[in-house]
């Protein structure tokens, strides 16, 4: 009994180690990155007088996504991510009211092909506050907007650019089942000012398989909300819906 028992901790002893140094290793060095498709549903309204999405004639939309993660173990000097989001929604449907994108008004009754160009560049730097099996990144995020709002109508058409960067709230929970190459979490990004409401989290399941280098597969669910007031731009949308996702970690 007594040699079952010296077994079982020597064996305790070592996986836990063996655990140990694995987790370890991702502090020292790791890049991060990863490539998927969001299947986006649209809803909410634009421009000004607004129209619904509904009435633009929006529908689910494959928007892609990409990212790049460095994470180093520098004191005191951030980790940085950058993602691009590629949000685009290219349509045509009649609107039931007034509408209008910047200064040309389409009356009510008209069929009116809008394309809209949300894309966004995010930059987040961030530190790690908890790096075992269970993950805890805070930080901030540059979210830079590049891209338009367009429509048009027999003779008629409207267009603006979309330039802006603004800061957002960056945060990351990570949980890893031990030794299954499951993990699960939630990430997002979040601002509030002036009326302006901006946001987009998602929850996800990713498995890594064994192998020399880390290949896996993400699974999860996103929403972003994109609620815009200001002079040149006039939005309130939420896109919503699964993601599926390869990923990678050197």
């Amino acid at each position: 009994m007594r040699h079952i028992t010296q077994t079982g901790k020597i064996s305790f002893v070592a996986l836990t180690l063996a655990f140990c140094q694995h987790a370890s290793a991702d502090t020292v060095f790791g890049i991060y990155a990863g490539a998927g498709s969001w299947q986006s549903e649209y809803s909410g309204s634009a421009g000004d007088p607004k129209v619904s999405a509904d009435d633009l004639g929006m529908k689910d939309n494959n928007n892609n996504f990409y990212y790049i993660a460095i994470e180093h173990p520098v004191p005191f000097l951030p980790n940085l991510k950058v993602q691009q989001n590629n949000i685009t929604s290219d349509q045509t449907g009649t609107i039931n009211n007034n509408f209008s994108i910047d200064n040309v008004v389409f009356p009510a009754g008209t069929s009116v092909k809008t394309d809209f160009d949300l894309s966004s560049t995010d930059a987040s730097l961030y530190y790690e506050f908890l790096d075992n099996w269970l993950n805890l990144d805070l930080g901030i995020t540059l979210r830079k907007y590049s891209g338009h709002l367009k429509a048009e109508a027999l003779t008629l058409r409207d267009e603006i650019d979309v330039d802006a960067t603004v800061p957002l709230i960056y945060g990351k929970f990570q949980f890893d089942l031990p030794l299954t190459g499951f993990s699960a979490g939630i990430e997002g990004n979040f601002i509030s000012y002036d009326g302006n409401n901006l946001h987009d989290y998602n929850a996800k399941i990713s498995y890594m398989f064994d192998s020399a280098l880390d290949l896996g597969l993400e699974v999860g669910y996103r929403t972003m909300k994109i609620d815009i007031n200001e002079d040149d731009v006039t939005t309130n949308l939420e896109l919503k819906g699964p993601y599926a996702a390869a990923v990678f970690h050197f």
